[in-house]
């Protein structure tokens, strides 16, 4: 009886091991897409708070010619304000929509000092973003992809001046959060 040298691997086992390689590339592709969805949003989140934090700054030390009144807002668009990263780039490679994109600055207070709190609403030209929403209620899940202006939940709205913007709806019998717009602060 003549013996066979097997000093490799069969056609059987080689096609074996490369539908198990493929099928660990697909859970890892998938895994790492989810991974990255999340990174996108999270700096979408971050480029968002950037720029709500340069507009309380430049509204402290009074570059605004406007001042809320109590039950008023002044909304900043975001083109006005200049970042020190530089970047007018959302984090999913489109530029923010200058008109849907704005820092609400709300005077809250009910008497006495004045009070103030920042809302905000980011969209970029691909239609991602996240509507009217407290600067610290946003979330990953408030950013939604490829169209925030029809999303149900997303609270989008659209600024005018000597108009009104609902900041926070009416949720469990408590009352809406409404204030009136005085200024839109835009590019000069």
């Amino acid at each position: 009886m003549k013996k066979f040298n097997k000093k490799g691997f069969t056609l059987i086992e080689l096609l074996a091991v490369i539908i198990i390689l493929a099928i660990l590339m697909t859970l890892a592709i998938t895994a790492m897409s989810g991974y990255i969805r999340d990174a996108r949003k999270d700096t979408f989140i971050t480029t968002a708070q950037q720029y709500a934090n340069a507009a309380r700054l430049s509204f402290v030390n009074g570059e605004y010619d406007e001042t809320p009144g109590r039950g008023q807002c002044l909304v900043v668009q975001t083109d006005s304000i200049a970042l020190e990263s530089g970047s007018a780039d959302s984090s999913f490679d489109s530029p923010f929509v200058a008109a849907d994109s704005y820092i609400v600055i709300y005077n809250s207070s009910s008497s006495g000092q004045d009070e103030y709190k920042y809302y905000m609403q980011m969209v970029d030209k691909k239609r991602n973003g996240f509507g009217l929403i407290g600067e610290n209620a946003v979330e990953r899940e408030n950013v939604i992809e490829k169209d925030v202006t029809t999303a149900s939940g997303s609270n989008y709205q659209t600024p005018a001046e000597n108009g009104t913007l609902t900041l926070e709806p009416k949720v469990d019998g408590k009352d809406a959060v409404t204030c009136s717009v005085i200024d839109i602060v835009t590019k000069s």
